[in-house]
Order: C-alpha cells, then structure tokens, then sequence
C-alpha cells in the first residue's frame, strides 16, 4: 500500500513540476466551473494558479459533455463571483441557456467577455438576449447557430450589426426561407467594425449585396448559398470590400456569368479564393475563362479553389468546356501549383482545382490519394489529371460516358477500389487511360477472388503489358499474394508503395516485397516506400541487418520521413 502511495506522490510530482504556462494551455481546452471544481482545492499552487487576476474563464453549458455540477451550482459558486474574469460563453442546448438567463442577464457585469457562441437559440431569445449584448464593452466575437427562422432575418441582422465592437460573426440557420431577408442598402452611419464574417443560409445575389453594404472592413468572408434569382440587379451595386483578403463563396443556381461578374468587382488584394458551385453549369469548367479572370482581376492570389460538380445522367454530354480541361496543365496553373482532379462516386463526376499544398483541407481529401505525400516526383515531368473513382457504376451505358469524357483528357494518375465484383470494370477502365503513369489500388478483398477467371487473368496482363505505369501503390494488403499480384503485373515500375502495415509485419513484409523483385530480376533503379502504423524508431537499424544478412542488395540506402519509410537503389 505504501508503495502505491509513494508512486502517486512521485506522479504528481511530477505533474506539479509543469510550469503555469502549460497548464494555462491545458485549461484553455476546459471549462472554467470545472477547473474551479476540480483545482481549487488541490493545493495552494492550484488555487493560487487559478485565482490569478490574468487568468481568464471559458464558460461551456454543452449537452455532449455534461457536467457533474447543476447550472445553479456553477453559477452560485463560480461564475458569479467570477463574472469579471469570463472570457468566453458556450452553450448548445435552449434549456442550458433559458436556466442561465433566468440566473443572470449576460451584461455589463461580464466586463470581459469577448465570445459568445449559442446554438439552438430561437430568434426571439436572440431579440431578448440583444438588449444586454450591447452593453458588452468587450464582445468581439459571436456566433449564433438558429433552428429555424420564422421572423425577417434582416431585423436580427440590424440587431447584431449594432454591437459596437463586433469583429467576428458566424450566423447559421437550419431552416431558412430565400425570401425572409428585408434589408436596405446601408447607410455611412450603419456601418459595422466587423472583419471576419461567416453565413450559412440562403441569400439572392440582391440580399447578398445589400447585407454586405454593413461591412465595408470585411478582410475575412464566407458565404453560403447564393442563389440567382431574376429579380437580380446589376452587379455593380457590389458594395467596395477594399481590405478583402479571403472570399469563400458557395452558390446554387447561379450562372457562371453573374458569379464571374461577382468575383471581378473583389479587391485586387485578394489572396485566397474558394468557389463550390452546385449548378448545371458546365461553363464553370472553363480554364480560360478563369485564367483571364485571375490574370485581370486578381494578380495577388496566392490560393484557388474551384469544385463542381457534374451529373452523368442522360443529359450528359461533352461540350467546349470540357475540352478546356487539358488548358489547366498550361504554364499558368502549373506554376501556381494548382492542381486539376476529378472524383468519381456512382453517377457523379466532381471537378476541382486547389493548391496543392493545401490538398489535405478540401473536399473530399479523406478518399483522395495525392502520391506527392509519399513520394518525390517532378509534377512537370507527369503533368495530367488526377482521377479518384470511389465507387463506380459498373452500368456500360455510363461506362461509355466515361469513355467520350477520357477522350478528351490525359489522365496520368488513378486512385480506384477493386472489389469482387469489378475486375471486368478496372479493366474497363485500363483500357480508357493508355497514358496511365501512376497507380493505386485499395484491395477490398483477396486477389483470388478478385480474378473471376482465369481469363480475365489473362485480359489483364495483355491490357498493363505495355502500359507507362512506373508508380504503383497498393492500400488495404491482406497479405503476400497481393504483394506478388502487383510486382508481377508491373514489372516495369520504378516506384512500389505499401499502405498501412503494422509495426509487427515490417520486416516480414518488407522481406517479401524486396525478394519478390529480386527474384523477378527488376534490377532497374527503384524506390520502396511503406507506410507503418505506429513505427518504432529501431526499423531502420533492423533494416539494414535484414537487408545485408539475406543478401538482397548492395547498393541502396534507407531513410525515414513520418511514419514512411524508404528504400532505394541505383
């Protein structure tokens, strides 16, 4: 017993030798009532820590993380002799914040609160709430999540354009009616100290105009939706956003004219644009149109976002725009680093640019493979589309979709999923994309079973026989067959990637993979590369015994980055 004792003395110990400053950093993730509950009576330190007049509370009444402490409690004993050194109020459930409001009003007494954040409020509590917010003489952030909005969202948009000192404003509503926003176009009197503004709810390119005449400071914008409506005016009413630094903007159903239109009128300081468009309109996909827009109206942006989305439904059909889509490996965009990919998923085609440093922030980039996270390649010596099919629609009527669409565009690298039932299919696909370069297939099931027959075997080899494929990636790997499955269809390739092996099956795996080209005589220079899921930092010392003892190359070396490790030979 006395040694449990002494080893919970030497732990906490231990804890207590962290300096204040990180465990400021700890408590800045938690919510003040429960750092009150839980240090104060620890030991002097603690509550000397959290009594210290620099030392400022986050309050959270949140119904995923409920506290063991009743509303009543946390406010009696915590925030109301601490009202004075709140910073921060959370609450994301109506009764939580009805409870506390009946408590205490949030006014001036919270004399340094900056941020409130309400999710389903309704907007009569938010009308009731407004009275006391602008008495805040601090508040410079808020963020309000409704339900629902049955009143003109434009009154509650002219209550919150009067706080005074509001710097950052998110507004998200549920359920949103296009046509409850009454807002005229404000006056010099009206305008608000807000920078960073975020919607999420419907507007006409009209409202949309007018909310904005509020905000002329705006370095930070994001919209979403806008929507065309006939009732349009011209766009020169856009108000001057001369300090817009980021533009963000989702639209439904509005034409490509009017949104380029839109975007010609931003400043010419802007320095990222995102663009999602949720529309039929294939003119989106014009690269010339965007270069011209950029090069004239944009000679600062750093960033570019574009996502479309396209239905390969009936009325599918290749049209001009399409054939622009080899124009975004010109010198203009491969320069910038902005990449050009298409996402499969059943019947739909999604297009988007982005850069690609920024790869890992966009849509879809959980399902997107970039093989620049793994390997070292020169963009300009493969220069071509990247093309992930998540799930693809085996029906040949879309298959011949697909085919008039690959006509047009050199797809270089190819992400794809095989499962039981779409060996028949890859080779499909294959046989679309003869400029194939780089490959990565996630096994969902044995290499056996994914060969319905023998001679599908066969169609295979003939169809990768004199394929350009160099790179090839396999994810998802039960085992050795699949390992044999890849090197003996891909003799040629220069490159051979493994995706994700236990720390356990290192060496094992990596043995098989280094004999296997040894034995199929790939003497050409080559990179190994293979991903280990929680790597110790002994594998490369282990390596190079196994590699040396079993004799398998003399030339080579090995290197780690992350939790990647390499092995190449000349």
């Amino acid at each position: 017993m006395s040694r449990v004792l002494s080893e919970k003395k030497e732990i906490l110990n231990h804890i207590e030798n962290l300096s204040n400053e990180i465990f400021y950093e700890i408590f800045d993730y938690l919510d003040g009532c429960d750092i009150y509950h839980s240090f104060s009576n620890l030991n002097c330190r603690f509550q000397d820590l959290i009594t210290h007049s620099t030392f400022y509370l986050k309050v959270q009444f949140s119904f995923k993380f409920q506290s063991n402490l009743t509303i009543n409690d946390r406010y009696e004993r915590y925030i109301f002799p601490n009202k004075h050194r709140i910073i921060s109020f959370y609450c994301d459930h109506q009764l939580y914040y009805e409870e506390f409001i009946q408590l205490s009003p949030i006014n001036s007494t919270f004399n340094h609160l900056e941020s409130i954040i309400l999710k389903h409020i309704s907007t009569i509590q938010f009308v009731d709430l407004h009275f006391y917010l602008k008495t805040l003489p601090r508040l410079s952030s808020l963020q309000i999540f409704f339900d629902s909005c049955e009143d003109d969202i434009g009154d509650i948009y002219q209550l919150i354009f009067q706080l005074p000192f509001l710097k950052y404003l998110r507004v998200e509503i549920d359920d949103f009616e296009v046509s409850d926003l009454t807002l005229p176009i404000a006056t010099n009197e009206q305008y608000t100290s807000i920078e960073f503004f975020i919607f999420f709810h419907y507007l006409t390119l009209d409202q949309f105009f007018h909310l904005l005449s509020y905000t002329p400071r705006l370095t930070h914008l994001y919209c979403f939706n806008i929507l065309d409506f006939e009732l349009t005016n011209s766009t020169e009413i856009f108000p001057k956003l001369n300090n817009l630094v980021l533009f963000n903007l989702c639209t439904m159903d509005l034409s490509c004219d009017l949104c380029q239109a839109l975007l010609s009128k931003l400043p010419l300081q802007l320095k990222i644009l995102s663009v999602t468009v949720s529309d039929r309109d294939i003119s989106y996909l014009d690269a010339n149109r965007w270069e011209e827009l950029i090069r004239k109206n944009m000679p600062n942006l750093e960033r570019f976002t574009l996502c479309l989305q396209e239905k390969m439904d009936e009325r599918f059909q290749i049209t001009d725009y399409h054939k622009t889509i080899s124009n975004y490996f010109l010198p203009f965009w491969m320069e910038k680093q902005w990449i050009f990919r298409i996402v499969v998923d059943d019947d739909e085609i999604d297009y988007s640019i982005f850069p690609h440093r920024y790869a890992s922030i966009f849509p879809h980039s959980q399902k997107f493979y970039d093989f620049e996270e793994h390997l070292s390649y020169n963009r300009n010596s493969c220069p071509g589309v990247n093309l992930n099919i998540i799930n693809l629609n085996k029906n040949q009527v879309y298959i011949n979709r697909f085919k008039s669409l690959f006509k047009i565009i050199n797809v270089t690298r190819l992400v794809i999923k095989c499962s039981i039932d779409s060996m028949r299919t890859f080779i499909k696909i294959l046989k679309l994309l003869p400029n194939l370069m780089m490959l990565r297939v996630t096994f969902l099931t044995h290499p056996d079973e994914f060969l319905d027959a023998k001679k599908d075997m066969i169609e295979l080899r003939r169809c990768v026989k004199n394929s350009k494929i160099t790179n090839v990636t396999i994810s998802n790997a039960q085992g050795s067959d699949d390992v044999d499955f890849i090197i003996g269809l891909f003799p040629q390739m220069k490159s051979f990637s493994i995706q994700i092996i236990s720390n356990c099956d290192f060496l094992r795996v990596t043995y098989w993979i280094l004999y296997r080209i040894k034995k199929n005589k790939m003497s050409h220079p080559m990179k190994v590369c293979i991903q280990v899921k929680e790597g110790t930092n002994d594998l490369i010392e282990k390596l190079y015994e196994m590699i040396d003892s079993k004799k398998l190359f003399k030339n080579y070396t090995i290197f780690q980055k992350f939790d990647i490790f390499y092995i190449q030979w000349n």
